[in-house]
């Protein structure tokens, strides 16, 4: 077990960590619990090499081992046809405009989150025409535990404009209570909030059995036009939404617009995000200031939730968080750090503002 306290814990990608795989300069890092009981993660731009484009590139990878956010992560093999080198999960070749765009028209495939759903894990994933300009997102599947990925096909393809921009990154999880999947998403730009959306498990492969929530005629409700979920001003990058609980929901990751890891935690994907406070228990700070064991780190991004987080306890959250310096390539990782968010989900909250 690890101790209950703040701040980093150890890298979790790097030279002597994961450069036996082929993964030295990675990042990103959304994990799940298997149906094998493995610690699956995913990872975005990785080079084999030590420094962004250094080496092999490949994205995304899958990593896979032990750990969650009580105990060290620890990686045992690679997924994909090779264990012990993380290939990348299918073939495409990154294309670029200096090549004019000749080889099939995609810079890189970002992935955004995992999703187990029974015995099988769902991946969504960016498809990018140059950085920041997304051509499409895409859903993946795997019934083996994470090692072999299959396309679900052209209806689980989702345009890059699908409610104005706002439903290219995605973090998502299974509520086995009502049996929805609920989907949270932004815009890959980091310039846009948070929007909200539901599917059944079913249907994950069909973008047109996802229904939207929106603000219509002066109240919230399901299956129109989807309307951001979170207040004027926040702008998010890399999202993550977990169901730690029967009624707690924790939605969170990179925000842009404070340059922390940010978080809320609520009793209901639905619940108002406008009267619930963003805790931000990592903050982003500039090179000279770094202290990790203080939860300040400088280029910081992602922010995964793990799995087994606790609210409420100091250290009883586990948070991948990414780092990239990219003035020199290096270093270029995704890092392990435990934090305390409070449980805000049972707590009385003013009265909704719109919803009087």
């Amino acid at each position: 077990m690890l101790p209950l306290i703040d701040g980093k814990v150890v890298d979790i990608t790097g030279p002597g960590r994961t450069d036996r795989f082929g993964v030295t300069a990675t990042d990103l890092g959304a994990s799940v619990i298997a149906p094998n009981g493995k610690l699956v993660s995913v990872f975005g731009d990785t080079f084999s090499g030590n420094r962004v484009g250094r080496g092999d590139w490949r994205s995304p990878v899958v990593l896979i081992g032990t750990g969650d956010a009580n105990h060290e992560i620890v990686y045992e093999y690679a997924g994909g046809a090779d264990p012990t080198y993380a290939r990348q999960l299918w073939d495409y070749i990154h294309d670029a405009e200096a090549s004019g765009w000749r080889r099939g028209g995609i810079s890189t495939v970002i992935p955004s989150d995992l999703l187990r759903v029974g015995d099988s894990l769902y991946l969504h994933a960016i498809v990018n025409h140059g950085f920041g300009t997304v051509i499409w997102t895409e859903i993946w599947r795997s019934d083996d535990s994470g090692v072999s990925w299959t396309h679900m096909g052209e209806q689980a393809k989702f345009g890059a404009d699908l409610h104005g921009g706002h439903a290219q990154c995605w973090s998502w999880d299974f509520d086995p209570h009502d049996g929805w999947v609920y989907v949270v998403a932004t815009g890959f730009q980091r310039d846009k909030g948070i929007i909200l959306m539901r599917v059944r498990p079913d249907q994950i492969g069909q973008r047109s059995r996802y229904s939207s929530w929106g603000f219509v005629g002066g109240r919230w409700g399901w299956g129109t036009q989807a309307t951001p979920i979170t207040p004027p001003g926040e702008h998010w990058g890399e999202l993550t939404f977990r169901r730690t609980a029967p009624g707690r929901w924790v939605l969170g990751g990179f925000l842009a617009s404070s340059y922390a890891l940010g978080y809320r935690v609520v009793s209901s994907p639905v619940a108002n995000m406008y009267t619930t406070p963003v805790q931000t228990p990592i903050t982003g700070t500039s090179w000279d200031a770094e202290d990790h064991a203080g939860s300040r780190v400088a280029q910081l991004y992602g922010g995964y939730l793990l799995p087994e987080s606790r609210l409420g306890i100091a250290g009883g959250v586990g948070l991948v968080v990414s780092q990239w310096r990219t003035d020199t390539g290096w270093p270029y990782r995704a890092m392990q750090f435990k934090s305390e968010l409070t449980d805000t989900s049972r707590k009385p909250h003013r009265p909704d503002p719109i919803n009087l």
